[in-house]
Order: structure tokens, then sequence, then C-alpha cells
């Protein structure tokens, strides 16, 4: 049993230091990857809310024949700006006119 102990070795410091910088370099690859994929889920994410929007506006034609005089009509704005639509750093305006939804400029 002596004899089998000291036949194991353990990590020299090079060793570790190696493993260090192979884990560190798979982390320098990593990060930036998985942040700019957020960024893209909130791009997608917006657009998909958009387009719920669109169609919500829509269904309400269908069923009043005429468009929501303003988004709270349908439960999205705020009474601040009630024709108004943040997403994403962006800002989208409703008409009540034509029932479209359009990015501000």
């Amino acid at each position: 049993m002596k004899r089998f102990i000291q036949d194991q070795r353990g990590f020299t410091l090079l060793e570790m230091a190696a493993v260090l910088l192979i884990i560190s370099l798979l982390l320098l690859v990593l990060i930036p990857t998985m942040t700019s994929g957020k960024d893209q889920a909130k791009g997608v994410s917006c657009e998909a809310n958009i387009r719920v929007i669109r169609s919500e506006v829509n269904l309400y034609y269908a069923k009043e024949k005429k468009y929501p005089e303003s988004l709270q009509t349908i439960n999205r704005g705020t009474a601040e700006k009630p024709n108004e639509l943040a997403c994403d750093q962006e800002t989208y305006t409703y008409d009540a006119k034509t029932g479209e939804l359009t990015k501000a400029k």
C-alpha cells in the first residue's frame, strides 16, 4: 500500500499553468458569443411583440369595424403616451386612422 502511494504523482506548477491558460482562452472565446446572442434575442423578441400587436389591432378591426383609438384600447401603450410603444431602444408610433404601427424617426 505504501508503495502505491509513493508511485502517484501530482500536477506540477507548469501543468496547472497550462490548464489555466487553456480555460482562460476558452472563456475569452465564449463570453462574447454568449453576450451577442442575448442582444439578438432581444431584437427577435421585439419583432415578435410588434407582430402580435399588429395582429391585435387587426382583430379589433375585424370585430369593431374600426381601428382602436389608441394602443391602450387593446391594453397596450401607457397613459402618458397612448399611441407610442417602446421596444428595444426604438419607439413605434400607432396611427389610429390606418391601424399602422411604424418605427418612429
